[in-house]
């Protein structure tokens, strides 16, 4: 089936590496809705009771993200579920905020829960404000709101407790498998990211980001929702539509991949990891 959408990922850097204003808030395909910030996304789907908000930006993003609830003629009150891909910082810094806003339980992988709720990885304290988790999920848990069901799918290597979340939403071109992969298909691969890991690492990561590997490949979805605009404008679509073929996914993935071995093949201590 053929879809279509006007909505676009956008860069968030002019020419010269300036940042570009925050997007305006929009609707990406039926009761899904893109609610900034610029850099990295978050979601808003509308359902029959209620709305189901999926990462919550940083800190610096709060008032940004209540009022692009607002804007799309909502009210943070209508949130009524929240739900985290991963505890970094640029997805769950403002989780505490709209819990208290919305009300709404925030849920997340039990694997990284802990750091949610006290703002602490590896004895660094102060990461983001610490939140209150309200459900601990495991791979394969169903989230049910309002008629919308969305599955959690364990994919770790950016974090222990990285997930994705599957769905189907009707829209104008009618139903749609959907997405939201967070940043399932990175893994911290630049001497940049070397230090990355040492700070944000784990033990395994590297043997569970291959097993993600074989599992993101597997899926098969219509819309793409990841946790960063570039993940289709600059790796996948350059028009930004969301819309993306299995190849070019698959192409996706298998770059991130090639990306992950070469890094460790140079660096053969964060195989350690």
């Amino acid at each position: 089936m053929a879809f279509s959408t006007e909505f676009r990922f956008r860069n968030y850097f002019d020419k010269d590496w300036n940042p570009l204003p925050h997007p305006e808030p929009e609707r990406i395909y039926g009761p899904l809705y893109y609610v900034g910030p610029i850099s990295v996304t978050a979601y808003l789907i509308e359902t029959g009771d209620g709305l189901v908000l999926i990462d919550t930006g940083n800190s610096d993003d709060n008032e940004l993200m209540a009022g692009n609830i607002r804007k799309l003629g909502f009210e943070p009150s209508d949130v009524k579920v929240i739900l985290l891909t991963h505890w970094h910082w640029d997805h769950t810094g403002g989780a505490a905020y709209l819990r208290e806003l919305t009300g709404a339980p925030v849920m997340v992988h039990e694997l990284d829960a802990g750091v949610v709720e006290t703002g602490t990885y590896r004895g660094e304290e102060g990461i983001f404000a610490p939140c209150k988790v309200d459900r601990q999920l495991k791979d394969g848990d169903v989230i049910e709101q309002g008629g919308v069901s969305l599955t959690t799918i364990h994919a770790p290597g950016q974090s222990a407790g990285e997930v994705a979340y599957s769905t189907t939403l009707d829209g104008p071109d009618g139903p749609c498998r959907v997405l939201f992969a967070g940043d399932s298909s990175g893994f911290k691969n630049s001497l940049k990211g070397a230090e990355a890991i040492d700070r944000l690492g784990y033990e395994g990561v590297c043997a569970d980001y291959r097993r993600t590997v074989e599992k993101l490949k597997a899926m098969e979805f219509d819309l793409f929702c990841g946790g960063h605009p570039h993940m289709v404008f600059r790796e996948m679509r350059e028009d930004g539509n969301p819309f993306i073929t299995r190849e070019e996914w698959h192409k996706h993935v298998d770059h991130r991949h090639g990306l992950m071995e070469a890094f460790v093949k140079e660096h053969p201590k964060y195989l350690e990891w």
